[in-house]
């Protein structure tokens, strides 16, 4: 007869005798095999981005849930505003990232966010546009005009691990665009 906790210790024993004989073994077997999955990185699907990057847009919010409107505060007098909680744009759009020599940044974003940088910024003329890099807003401009090549232009540098760890996502986000 198999009960559960034999079935749970068979579950461990690589031969008879071992860690269904001893609960103290049991309990090493146990924290070796936790110890190992701890170690060992997720393989299903791509590996989340070392970087992220997310752009939101100001709202009213009016008409929305609260849940729908987050405050921030922008720079550089640290202004609070509402800002969409779910991002108009994310590193999953990035195609590429340059800096140029008087160190302003260009992102460029795949279709889909060309097409919801074009709406957004069309539809939002005067409000912020927020941009953030693992969560610190590092741009906050005032809408002023439409931007619909794809590409949005920060004037003033990144820390060139960050450049690269941005670059390297482009990159990826470009050879998973190729595969489908």
């Amino acid at each position: 007869m198999v009960t559960k906790s034999s079935a749970t210790f068979k579950l461990f024993a690589f031969r008879s005798g071992t860690c269904d004989s001893d609960p103290l073994m049991f309990r090493l077997c146990l924290a070796t095999l936790l110890f190992i999955l701890a170690l060992t990185p997720a393989v299903a699907g791509h590996s989340p981005p070392k970087i992220f990057l997310a752009i939101y847009v100001q709202t009213t919010g009016n008409g929305l849930p609260g849940s729908q409107a987050s405050p921030v505060k922008v720079p550089p007098d640290g202004e609070t505003i509402l800002v969409r909680t779910i991002p108009e744009v994310t590193e999953r759009n990035l195609i590429d990232v340059q800096q140029d020599a008087s160190g302003f940044v260009h992102f460029r974003f795949d279709h889909d966010g060309q097409v919801d940088l074009d709406a957004v910024t069309g539809q939002n003329q005067g409000r912020i546009l927020v941009v953030t890099l693992n969560g610190i807003i590092v741009y906050a401009p005032l809408i002023d005009e439409q931007i619909s090549n794809g590409e949005l232009v920060m004037p003033h540098h990144v820390d060139p691990v960050v450049l690269k760890l941005l670059q390297e996502v482009a990159q990826q986000n470009v050879k998973e665009a190729n595969r489908r």
